[in-house]
């Protein structure tokens, strides 16, 4: 049992499979009732489900989350957590990252459904069975971009704490990259999750697969729209360009209303090691 720099084990659960990877803490909901869950959500989507009644384990990730702390962690297969400790960090996106100020992003227009579907065949399907979604979105369209120039959008689908807890459900986002499509002389929206559907999906189709309620899921403009509502709905949608990496870049746009307008070499980089 571990968890270095001042974060400790409380429980343990055995398991055949235990799966390890490593995140940051992007965000921890504390709950205010004994038989509710506290929520660690990571950077990578993942949550931990941590019992009300732990509040000492609480307080360390509280303490990993100030300091900034990169964790290796560990669940088990029912997604329970087994245990964590710090390690170092090998780049510093926070530094290595540029902005420029707020720009207009014009997205392509691409003509038929035909031609979106042949760009959904070219994105690579030989990512790792762990990678993360942000890190196939964000190759899917950076090698759909410098081969064809296509310009496309991220949608990221955010589930809010009600539905997180409601279904235990292990992710608190999800991202794939979003075409604009001409079809019949209206141009529509046309998500394409090259590892969850088998063709270019309307956005409603699309999140039907993550959202067991089926409800629609109301489309944020600033990220606080999300994190400030997490009882009145079971997800939100938020429409960003193809250079938006991880959830903290659209908070560091609302914050500073600096947005990035290019891809950024190391965040690629690390995309590419993460999940091909």
């Amino acid at each position: 049992m571990k968890f270095t720099l001042s974060l400790m084990i409380f429980f343990i659960t055995f398991s055949v499979q235990a799966e390890r990877f490593r995140s940051k803490i992007h965000t921890i909901d504390t709950s205010m009732r004994s038989n509710v869950p506290h929520l660690v959500k990571l950077e990578n989507g993942r949550v931990i489900f941590v019992d009300a009644k732990e509040n000492d384990l609480l307080n360390t990730f509280k303490g990993s989350m100030r300091h900034d702390d990169l964790l290796e962690i560990e669940m088990d297969d029912r997604n329970n957590f087994l245990s964590a400790e710090s390690v170092a960090e090998l780049e510093d996106f926070n530094a290595l990252k540029t902005s420029n100020a707020r720009a207009s992003f014009d997205p392509t227009i691409v003509e038929g459904y035909s031609n979106a579907l042949s760009i959904f065949r070219k994105m690579r399907r030989d990512y790792q069975s762990n990678s993360q979604c942000y890190n196939r979105a964000h190759i899917w369209q950076y090698e759909e971009s410098k081969s064809s120039g296509v310009a496309s959008q991220k949608t990221f689908l955010f589930f809010t704490n009600r539905y997180i807890r409601n279904y235990r459900y292990k992710w608190w986002f999800h991202v794939s990259p979003m075409l604009l499509v001409r079809e019949n002389g209206d141009v529509v929206e046309r998500i394409i999750d090259r590892r969850y559907t088998s063709g270019p999906r309307y956005v409603k189709t699309w999140t039907n697969i993550f959202v067991a309620t089926n409800r629609t899921c109301p489309v944020a403009s600033r990220y606080t729209d999300y994190s400030r509502n997490q009882e009145s709905q079971d997800c939100y949608l938020m429409k960003v360009s193809q250079y938006f990496w991880q959830p903290r870049d659209i908070v560091s746009r609302d914050n500073s209303g600096r947005v990035k307008t290019d891809w950024i070499k190391s965040e690629v980089n690390h995309a590419y090691w993460e999940a091909f």
